[in-house]
């Protein structure tokens, strides 16, 4: 199973538990009213791939592809739409559950 599927299916109740008791309960920050809504359904979150060029001076032509995988978050209120890393996030759940 790759990143995508796993953030997309397996991490689902739990970062939608961690994601209403910690951040769904902020105001949005652009409108500063709207409830923030982490976006999917009963089956899986919506994810995005983003791909990116990260620099390392030990390869040849000193740049390499990465890819952050994101959960999508949205204001229910203006529609404004925010990424919250996959990865940061997990590691941010794994150190509260200590």
């Amino acid at each position: 199973m790759n990143d995508f599927e796993l953030y997309t299916h397996i991490k689902r109740d739990e970062v939608v538990e961690y994601f209403n008791e910690h951040i769904g309960v902020n105001p949005c920050s652009l409108c500063g009213t709207g409830e923030l809504l982490i976006l999917g359904d009963e089956e899986a979150l919506v994810v995005i791939d983003h791909e990116v060029s990260v620099f390392n001076p030990k390869i040849v032509g000193g740049k390499e592809k990465g890819v952050f995988i994101s959960y999508v978050v949205m204001c229910e209120d203006c529609g404004n739409q925010q990424f919250i890393n996959a990865k940061k996030l997990e590691e941010i759940m794994d150190n509260k559950k200590k």
